[in-house]
């Protein structure tokens, strides 16, 4: 049976219950019970880290998580201290603005300091809104900041229209109807989590991780052992070593239950 040194866990309907704005209660149990087997608990998100909501920060501190893999891989804290970041180019940057102004779609810069958007639509406004996520207004904050994401708002009706003009070097993760991430095409989670094993001395090998999105993907095939939500969608499923029940019915307690990583 699989025995993890560290496992990483996906935010939103992962650890998070994002409709209900609530961690289940077994979730924090199974979190305890894992830093009582000595084994490390970390987190992998799609969120920086300054917008992470406050439950999800009193957890961490109250289990003792001190390793963050925040904007899927791009910028990783250990201890409040980052451990490497891996920016957009300036120049990826303004062609990415360019289309959208072209196609005339709000959008976003994601930084470790939060949300910058270019201004409020009816497609921001749901997206966001979904993640209940705090964001400034300003489109200029690229010029003097690193990005180390991009977020786009618009339907799929858009899609033709705007992903295949961008920049090769950058892909999409549509993550809501009305939302995609763009990051570096070699960017994920998983490349964020091989540089957060490095600090402490593991590998992958020795890495479990729970996610439910598209966005985890490439995290939960890299690591030893990797665990798909059952709200989680069908491609993730596809390719985990294991489906847990959903978030809301103890997910994550009930797999580590069932795989005798806790007891």
């Amino acid at each position: 049976m699989f025995q993890p040194k560290i496992v990483f866990f996906d935010i939103d309907d992962t650890l998070w219950i994002k409709n209900e704005q609530r961690i289940p209660d077994s979730t924090k149990i199974a979190l305890k019970k894992l830093r009582e087997k000595g084994i490390i608990t970390a987190i992998a998100t799609g969120r920086t880290i300054a917008v992470l909501p406050e439950p999800i920060k009193a957890l961490a501190a109250e289990c003792g998580i001190e390793m963050f893999v925040s904007i899927n891989g791009q910028y990783v804290e250990y201890k409040g201290k980052k451990l490497i970041s891996f920016p957009l180019s300036q120049t990826d940057v303004e062609k990415v603005i360019q289309i959208f102004q072209k196609n005339q779609v709000s959008y976003a810069f994601v930084a470790r300091s939060g949300l910058w958007v270019s201004h409020v639509d009816d497609d921001l406004q749901y997206a966001v809104g979904a993640l209940n996520l705090p964001f400034v207004i300003e489109p200029n904050y690229f010029k003097n900041n690193e990005v180390y994401q991009m977020l786009g708002f618009f339907p799929v009706t858009k899609d033709k229209a705007i992903l295949p003009v961008l920049p090769d070097s950058l892909r999409s993760i549509r993550w809501h109807t009305s939302g995609l991430d763009f990051i570096e095409k070699q960017g994920s989670k998983a490349r964020g989590i091989q540089a957060a094993l490095s600090a402490l001395g593991l590998t992958m090998a020795d890495a479990m991780a729970f996610g439910d999105e598209l966005n985890d993907l490439e995290m939960i095939q890299a690591v030893g052992f990797g665990v798909a939500m059952g709200n989680g969608v069908a491609e993730l499923k596809a390719v985990a070593n294991y489906v847990a029940p959903c978030v809301d019915e103890d997910g994550i307690y009930r797999a580590l239950m069932d795989l005798h990583i806790i007891d």
